[in-house]
C-alpha cells in the first residue's frame, strides 16, 4: 500500500509538471509517514512543502494541485485531504488493510523479505575482541548488533559474509604471555613481581593452573614454556572460549581472520611500498606518516615507526585493502564508540589507495551499563573486574540478552538491568513479545481442537473485522516490510524491537478484550486470520533478531 501510494504521488507529480510552465525537473523524493494521530489519516506526505521553494508557490496550492492530479478512481482510498501548512493526508478503506492478511499467510516466513539488495556483496566485521580475555557484556552488544544486521541484509537480498578480526600481534600478546607466566610461577611458589600492565583477571590464573595440571599429567614439558609459548597458549585458550561463547549466543562467523597473517603473507609490506608512492604519505625521521591532518584529524599519524615497528593503523589499512581485494562491494565494521576519531583517517587512507571511502561504513556501539539490583557493575579487562558475556547468558539467557542489547540505537548508551531481564512479566520487553507469540499459538491450538484448521482459511470473511483495534492491528502488520527495509537500509536493527513492542501491545489488548472462537463462523475465521498473521510477523521479526518465538510459556 505504501508503494502504491508513492507511485500514485509520482504520477500526480509528473502530470502536475506536464501541465505547468516550469521546465525544471522536479526531483523531490516522495516520503510517506504514518501520523501518530489517526485523525490525520493512515499515511501523510510533506511533498508539497519540499517543492515550495523550487516552484516559488505556496505549499497549500501545490498540495491541492497534486491531489487534483491523482489518478482516479482508487478503490482502496476512502479520502484524501490537504491540511495546513501543506500536508496531504490519505485515509484508506478498511479492506485495504484487511487484504494484507491473506498475503501474510501465503508468504509465511518470507513475509517482510525483499530483493532490493540485488545480491550486493557485503562483509560485516564485528566483535573482533582482542584474544587477551573473555568476552564481556559490551562485546555482547556488538555481537547482537552484527548478528541482526547480517540477518536483515540477507533478508533484503544482499549477499553477506561475516568476519571476526583477530588482533593477535603486538605488545598485548606479549603482555598476555607475561601475565600467564607470572601466575604460573606463583603456583610453583616463586616470588616474582606481576607485570605492571598485566592482565589480572581470574581467567589468567585458570589458564596457568591448567598448564600446571597438564605438566603434572605429563602432556607438556616445562622446558618448552618460554614467553612465546605462554603467549601462544593463552591466545589459543582464550580464543576457544570466545568461539564457544559466540556459538552459545547464536553468532556464527563465516571467517576468522588473523592480523598476524597479514604480516606473515607480506601483505603489509607490499602495502607500505605502495603507500610510499602516494602523495599523502611521507617519510620523516625514519618513520612513515599519513597526512591525516588534511582530513580533519588533529595531527598526522604514524604508519611505520622509525624502528620499523608497525602501528595498528598500518595493519588496519592493509586489512581493509585486502578485504576490498576479495571483491566486496561494501564493508561494514562495528566498532566501540571510543574509536570514532579513527574512522575519518581510515577512510581517507583508503581513498588514497583508490577506494571510494563511502564503501566503508563504520557503525559505532556505545557502552553497556550493566546493572545488578539497581547498581552499576564495573568492567575493566586488565583489572579483571568485569562481567563476562558467558555469565550474562547463564543468568538471563540468550533471548533476553539479544533482545535487550537491541532495544536502543547502537550509538546510545544502554542500561542492561539483569534483574529486569529475568522477570517473567510485562516489564521485561522480550518476555512481553514472546508471550504475545505464545498466546497466538494457544488460540490457534484451541481452534484446531475444535475442528477449525487455521491453515485452510481463505479470507472471504475479512470484512467482519470492523473494530478500531482490528484495523490498527492490520495496519501495523502491513507496515512490517517497511520496518525491515528501513532497518536494513539504515543499519538500525533497534527499529524491530520497537515495532515488536508496539505490535505485542496491540495484540495483548485485543486478546484481553475479545473472543476469537465465536458462534459466528465468519467472524471466527476473520479473527483467526488476524491472529495467525500476527504470529507470523512476530516470529519473522524475532528470527531476524536472533530470538526464539516460543509456542508455550
Amino acid at each position: 500500500m505504501r508503494e502504491d501510494l508513492i507511485q500514485l504521488l509520482q504520477e500526480a507529480l509528473q502530470r502536475y509538471q506536464a501541465a505547468g510552465s516550469n521546465p525544471m525537473p522536479l526531483q523531490a523524493a516522495v516520503i510517506l509517514t504514518v501520523p501518530k494521530n489517526e485523525a490525520y489519516g493512515d499515511y501523510a506526505t510533506n511533498l508539497a512543502l519540499s517543492l515550495a521553494k523550487d516552484l516559488k508557490q505556496s505549499p497549500m496550492k501545490i498540495a491541492e494541485a497534486l491531489v487534483a492530479y491523482l489518478p482516479s478512481p482508487v478503490t482502496w482510498l476512502e479520502k484524501v485531504e490537504v491540511v495546513t501548512p501543506g500536508f496531504i493526508n490519505f485515509f484508506l478503506r478498511d479492506q485495504a488493510f484487511q487484504s494484507v492478511l491473506p498475503a501474510i499467510i501465503t508468504a509465511a516466513r518470507r513475509y517482510g523479505e525483499a530483493s532490493w539488495g540485488a545480491g550486493e556483496r557485503i562483509q560485516i566485521e564485528f566483535v573482533s575482541a582482542n584474544p587477551t580475555g573473555p568476552l564481556h557484556v559490551g562485546h555482547g552488544r556488538g555481537a547482537a548488533l552484527g548478528g541482526a544486521l547480517t540477518n536483515l541484509l540477507r533478508s533484503t537480498g544482499h549477499t553477506v559474509e561475516t568476519e571476526y578480526y583477530l588482533n593477535d600481534l603486538g605488545t598485548q600478546m606479549e603482555t598476555l604471555g607475561r601475565s600467564i607466566q607470572a601466575r604460573f610461577r606463583e603456583l610453583k611458589g616463586e616470588d616474582l613481581p606481576f607485570p605492571e600492565n598485566g592482565y589480572q583477571g581470574d581467567y589468567i590464573r585458570e589458564i596457568a593452573a591448567d598448564l600446571q595440571k597438564r605438566i603434572n599429567q605429563g602432556s607438556l614439558s616445562e622446558e618448552a614454556l618460554d614467553l612465546s609459548f605462554f603467549s601462544r597458549y593463552g591466545r589459543e585458550t582464550i580464543l576457544a572460549g570466545i568461539r564457544e561463547d559466540l556459538q552459545n549466543f547464536g553468532i556464527p562467523f563465516d571467517h576468522w581472520f588473523s592480523e598476524e597473517s597479514l604480516v606473515q603473507q607480506g601483505l603489509v609490506k607490499d602495502l607500505i611500498e605502495e603507500m610510499k608512492t602516494k602523495a599523502l604519505f611521507y617519510e620523516q625521521e625514519g618513520a612513515l606518516w599519513f597526512k591525516s591532518s588534511a582530513f580533519g584529524d588533529d595531527k598526522d599519524r604514524v604508519v611505520v615507526r622509525s624502528n620499523g615497528a608497525l602501528t595498528y593503523f598500518a595493519t588496519d589499512i592493509a586489512y581493509h585493502h585486502q578485504k576490498f581485494g576479495r571483491g566486496f562491494q561494501r564493508l561494514i565494521d562495528i566498532w566501540g564508540a571510543d574509536h570514532h576519531g579513527y574512522v575519518p583517517r581510515l577512510k581517507a587512507a583508503l581513498g588514497c589507495l583508490g577506494y571510494e571511502p563511502d564503501r566503508l561504513r563504520v557503525v559505532l556501539v556505545q557502552l553497556v551499563n550493566l546493572l545488578r539490583q539497581g547498581k552499576p557493575v564495573a568492567m575493566s579487562t586488565r583489572a579483571g573486574e568485569f562481567v563476562t558475556l558467558r555469565e550474562v547468558l547463564e543468568e538471563v539467557g540468550k533471548d533476553a540478552a539479544r533482545f535487550i542489547f537491541l532495544t536502543r540505537r547502537s550509538d546510545s548508551p544502554l542500561d542492561f538491568d539483569l534483574d529486569l531481564a529475568k522477570k517473567q512479566s510485562n516489564e521485561n520487553p522480550v518476555y512481553y513479545v514472546q508471550y504475545a507469540h505464545a498466546r497466538v499459538c494457544s488460540v490457534l491450538a484451541l481452534a484446531r481442537s475444535r475442528g477449525i484448521d487455521p491453515s485452510g482459511l481463505k479470507g472471504g470473511s475479512l470484512s467482519r473485522l470492523t473494530l478500531p483495534e482490528e484495523k490498527r492491528l492490520c495496519k501495523t502488520l502491513a507496515e512490517y516490510p517497511e520496518e525491515v527495509t528501513q532497518a536494513a537500509a539504515r543499519l538500525e536493527p533497534h527499529r524491530l524491537p520497537f515495532y515488536l513492542s508496539e505490535l505485542a501491545a496491540q495484540f495483548h489488548y485485543y486478546y484481553n478484550q475479545h473472543r476469537f472462537l465465536t458462534e459466528d463462523r465468519d467472524l471466527t475465521e476473520a479473527r483467526l486470520m488476524l491472529v495467525q498473521s500476527t504470529g507470523i510477523v512476530i516470529n519473522n521479526a524475532l528470527t531476524l533478531l536472533g530470538v526464539e518465538a516460543p509456542e508455550k510459556m
